[in-house]
């Protein structure tokens, strides 16, 4: 093969592929490839360390079901799954108005209460 009917990705996956199966003779790349001895031995010392720092990763569970949603599109659980993945601005924002929301509806009930009970008392004596 002369030298332009080879391109650079099939020369490393020569060297991967023999750097992969324990195979440590080089000659029969360069042969194939008619490439220098010294161009081939320095992609092997390459390999060789990205091999070694490239270590497989296991994703935890829950970032898998999170790629899930966002790509599939399965919708989310409920409320709180839905503001989890808000900004925090917006989470504390969203958690202001759910608390001033349960104040209000607190003191109108008591205010109701309160405007029954009195309505009773009123009605009681004036038996």
């Amino acid at each position: 093969m002369s030298t332009s009917s080879y391109t650079l990705e099939e020369l490393l996956s020569a060297v991967t592929d023999a750097l992969i199966a324990g195979d440590e003779e080089i000659e029969p790349i360069v042969a194939r490839y008619e490439v220098p001895r010294g161009s081939v031995e320095g992609l092997l010392g390459l390999i060789r360390r990205l091999h070694q720092t490239l270590v497989g990763v296991q994703p935890s569970a829950r970032f898998v079901a999170h790629l899930r949603q966002d790509l599939i599109g399965t919708p989310q659980a409920g409320l709180l799954a839905r503001v989890r993945y808000l900004p925090p601005r917006v989470q504390i924002a969203a958690g202001v108005v759910a608390v001033m929301g349960f104040i209000l509806l607190t003191r109108k009930r008591l205010t109701d209460i309160a405007s029954t009970a009195k309505k009773e008392e009123s009605e009681l004596s004036a038996l």
